[in-house]
């Protein structure tokens, strides 16, 4: 004859514990959600300097922000799927470095006292996405990063083009790059 397995019924204590770890983690996910609602994402500039990405923060963000302190920048193919990482720097430690909106890091091109992977060839018709880990130096300020999005294009002639995508076109959300103007 088989024994009958015993039944463990919870005793009042194991109950109360059950209910507070339950409490516990549906206030820490509420607090999570209410902190993601309070911060702020900005958009970065993007721009070409002989045909390479350039990246930045806007005039209006230092005028609203002051001088933005970086701790680290990446860019991301984000045609593949998943996303894949095509350059990157990142400062050591607490070291950071101001950030301009008159100045910018050109792609490939990190500062000397960064530690950077080498960057990966820019593609043409890809859609790539810049992460500038940055935040002002008001800790009051709820800005967190800096987040800007580009593709390359050809030219008629057959140059590198960048063309910026700002967070008001539908490519932004669309994450394809926009056809070409079409010439008159």
């Amino acid at each position: 004859m088989k024994p009958v397995p015993s039944i463990h019924l919870p005793n009042s204590t194991e109950r109360t514990m059950q209910y507070r770890h339950t409490m516990f983690y549906l206030l820490a996910t509420l607090a999570c959600s209410q902190a993601q609602a309070w911060s702020r994402m900005a958009d970065a500039r993007v721009h070409a300097i002989n045909g390479q990405p350039c990246f930045t923060i806007s005039k209006k963000e230092e005028a609203r922000n002051g001088t933005p302190l970086l701790g680290a920048l990446t860019v991301y193919d984000i045609s593949s799927k998943p996303a894949e990482e095509a350059w990157s720097f990142i400062f050591s430690g607490t070291t950071t470095l101001p950030i301009h909106a008159k100045a910018c890091f050109l792609y490939g091109h990190a500062p000397a006292i960064a530690e950077a992977t080498a960057a990966a060839k820019l593609k043409e018709g890809t859609m790539y996405s810049v992460f500038l880990n940055g935040r002002p130096d008001d800790p009051s300020d709820s800005t967190y990063g800096y987040k800007g999005k580009f593709c390359i294009t050809a030219t008629a002639n057959g140059e590198q083009q960048v063309v910026p995508v700002t967070s008001e076109m539908p490519a932004w959300r669309d994450e394809i790059c926009p056809a070409p103007a079409s010439a008159p």
